[in-house]
């Protein structure tokens, strides 16, 4: 009897534990999202990739814990780059080139983006895009060229990673905007 209640005692535990280490390891929790987000899942490494929402998109561990990447359809003639102040004025130097200038408080509170054309950067970061970006947990990307990247420590929950999905797939919007070659925006 003692060691029936013992083990009722450690049945909570265990199972927190194990739903822990599930939620952390990739290889077990991503197969299980990957339907709901309709990526396919590749194990080894674990990775999760194709369309979402129309857009090409990966998510991939790394070195710094997973990476998330959108791609453009066309190149684009911006850098931005947006993550907590102290971390882009750590990779920027003392003086924070092409800072843009928050219209919102809880975005310019806790986040610095930066945009290589001062006039796009209200447009890739307007109102809309900077208090999405704020309601986020982990925000740290760059993007370039022909495509957006996001680091972020883990991709535990489905809800979480649509959120940060669909502000990286609105970001590569923006980008869009701007074309390789110059010109007006596109609308």
């Amino acid at each position: 009897m003692t060691a029936l209640l013992g083990l009722l005692a450690i049945a909570p535990i265990a199972w927190y534990f194990w739903r822990e280490h599930k939620l952390d390891t990739p290889s077990l929790q991503w197969p299980t999202m990957r339907a709901a987000l309709g990526l396919t899942y590749e194990a080894n490494p674990p990775r999760l990739g194709g369309a979402w929402n129309g857009r090409k998109v990966a998510i991939e561990t790394s070195d710094a814990g997973v990476t998330v990447t959108a791609w453009l359809s066309a190149e684009t003639r911006l850098r931005v780059e947006c993550a907590p102040k102290e971390l882009v004025t750590r990779r920027a130097g003392m003086v924070v080139p092409d800072a843009l200038e928050p219209t919102e408080r809880e975005f310019r509170d806790k986040l610095l983006a930066r945009c290589s054309d001062k006039a796009a950067g209200p447009i890739v970061f307007d109102s809309t895009m900077q208090q999405r970006l704020a309601g986020l947990k982990h925000v740290d990307f760059v993007g370039e060229q022909f495509r957006v990247v996001w680091k972020v420590p883990a991709v535990r929950d489905l809800n979480e990673t649509e959120a940060l999905l669909g502000a990286l797939c609105a970001v590569a919007d923006g980008l869009e905007s701007f074309p390789k070659g110059g010109g007006m925006p596109r609308a």
